[in-house]
C-alpha cells in the first residue's frame, strides 16, 4: 500500500502543466469602447460611464485570451484613474449563456478568467466587458490626459491591449500659464537688453501675440484651442531663449578675450618698460606686483580657456554663466594692470636716462625678453584689430537664425 502511495505521488509530481500562451496585440480585436457623456474633453468633478469590451480577433483566440481550465486561468487587471469608481466585469464564454460577473470598487482590480471545458473541449471566450462609472479627478496640467480604463493581461505584452483615454481641463492653469510665458518673454528680454545682445523684436511681438489669441480663445472657453496657442508661444520662445544663450555667451566671450589681450599686451610693455627702471629704488616692489599680476593672469586665462571650451562644445548656457563669473575678475586684473603701468611708465618718464621716447636704446645690456621686441608690433595688431571690429559692430541676431 505504501509503495502504491509513493507511486501515485510520483505521478502527481511529474505529471505536466498546463501553461498559458503569451499573448501579443495581433490576438485581439480593437476594444469596443464608449463614454458616457462623450465630450472633447471634461472638467474635475464630472461623473462619467465607461463601457471597454475586450474581443478575440479569431475563433481560434477565443481559446488563447482566456485560462487553458479551471485551474490555470488567465488574470485580467484593470485600472483606471477615476474617483469612487464602481466596476462590473462580465465574461462571456462562447458556449450557450454562459457568462460570469463580479462587481468590484476601486482603482485596481483583478479578475480571472477561467478556461471553460465542456467534455474535454475548450470553449475559449467570446468577450470579456468591463462597465465603468466614477468621476473625473483633479489634474496639474492645462490639459491632462487621464486613464479611463486600461488593461494588462497575464503572460501578454505590455501594450497587447490600449487604454481608453480622455482629456481633462484644468482652467486656472489656463490664466497662471499665459501670464507665466509673458513674464518669461518680459525676463529673457530684460536679460538680453542687460547683455547688450542685439535681437529681433518681431520674434517677442510673435510671442505676445500668440499670448493674446490664447487668452481670447480661454475665455471663449475654447479650452484645447487655447492650449495649441500657449504650446506655440512657448516653443516659439523656447526657440528665441536657445538662440540667446549662444549670442549672450557669444557677446561676452568677445569681451571678455578683447580685455585678456589687452591685458596680456599691457603686461607685455610692463616688461618693456621694467628694464629701463631697474635702478629705481621701487624696482624691487614693482618687479613683484608684475609677477603677482603675470599669474593672476595665468589663472584666469585658464578658467576663460575652459569656459571657451564649452562654448565650442554647444554649451552655451554654460559657457555664459562661467564667462560671467569670470568677468569681474578681468576687469580687476586689467585694471590693477593698468594701474601699475601708469607708476612704471611716470619713473621712466622722469628718469634722468630716459629720453622722450618711451621704448629702450638697443644698446641696453639688461636680458631682453621676446615679448620686449614684440610689444610694438602687438600694439599695432591690436589697434587694427580695434578698428575692425568697430567698423563691422557687433554680429546681428539674424545671423543665428
Amino acid at each position: 500500500m505504501k509503495k502504491l502511495m509513493l507511486i501515485l505521488c510520483l505521478v502527481v509530481l511529474i505529471a505536466p502543466t498546463a501553461a498559458l500562451e503569451t499573448l501579443t496585440k495581433d490576438n485581439f480585436a480593437t476594444p469596443d469602447t464608449q463614454v458616457s457623456p462623450e465630450k472633447d474633453y471634461y472638467f474635475p468633478g464630472d461623473t462619467v460611464s465607461v463601457d471597454y469590451i475586450i474581443l478575440p480577433k479569431t475563433e481560434d483566440d477565443m481559446k488563447l485570451i482566456g485560462g487553458e481550465d479551471y485551474k490555470t486561468p488567465r488574470t485580467y487587471t484593470f485600472e483606471t484613474a477615476l474617483e469612487n469608481p464602481y466596476w462590473t466585469i462580465v465574461i462571456r464564454y462562447n458556449y450557450g449563456s454562459a457568462t460570469k460577473s463580479e462587481d468590484f470598487t476601486g482603482n485596481k482590480v483583478k479578475v480571472d478568467v477561467y478556461g471553460l471545458v465542456i467534455e474535454g473541449e475548450l470553449k475559449g471566450v467570446k468577450y470579456i466587458e468591463a462597465n465603468l462609472t466614477g468621476r473625473i479627478p483633479s489634474v496639474t496640467e492645462r490639459v491632462e490626459e487621464i486613464d479611463l480604463v486600461s488593461v494588462s493581461v497575464e503572460q501578454a505584452e505590455e501594450d497587447a491591449l490600449p487604454p481608453l483615454t480622455v482629456k481633462v481641463v484644468n482652467v486656472q492653469k489656463f490664466s497662471e500659464d499665459i501670464s507665466k510665458v509673458r513674464a518669461d518673454a518680459d525676463k529673457l528680454k530684460s536679460d538680453l537688453d542687460s547683455a547688450g545682445v542685439s535681437y529681433n523684436q518681431s520674434d517677442f511681438d510673435e510671442v505676445y501675440s500668440l499670448l493674446d489669441e490664447a487668452y481670447n480663445l480661454y475665455i471663449q472657453g475654447k479650452y484645447l484651442e487655447a492650449d495649441d496657442k500657449i504650446n506655440q508661444a512657448e516653443e516659439k520662445l523656447d526657440e528665441i531663449a536657445s538662440q540667446a544663450d549662444r549670442l549672450k555667451a557669444e557677446t561676452l566671450r568677445s569681451k571678455l578675450k578683447d580685455s585678456l589681450d589687452n591685458a596680456y599686451l599691457n603686461l607685455s610693455m610692463l616688461e618693456v618698460a621694467l628694464n629701463k627702471i631697474e635702478n629705481s629704488q621701487n624696482y624691487t616692489n614693482y618687479l613683484q606686483s608684475y609677477a603677482e599680476l603675470k599669474s593672476r593672469y595665468d589663472d584666469v586665462k585658464k578658467d576663460y580657456d575652459a569656459a571657451d571650451d564649452l562654448y565650442k562644445d554647444g554649451k552655451y548656457s554654460d559657457a555664459y554663466n562661467s564667462f560671467k563669473e569670470l568677468e569681474d575678475d578681468i576687469s580687476s586684473l586689467l585694471s590693477d594692470i593698468m594701474t601699475l603701468r601708469e607708476k612704471v611708465d611716470a619713473e621712466v618718464t622722469s628718469s634722468p636716462t630716459q629720453g622722450g621716447f618711451g621704448l629702450p636704446a638697443l644698446n641696453v645690456e639688461l636680458p631682453i625678453s621676446p615679448l620686449y621686441l614684440a610689444a610694438a608690433l602687438v600694439v599695432a595688431a591690436v589697434a587694427i584689430v580695434a578698428a575692425i571690429k568697430l567698423r563691422g559692430g557687433r554680429r546681428k541676431w539674424d545671423e543665428l537664425r
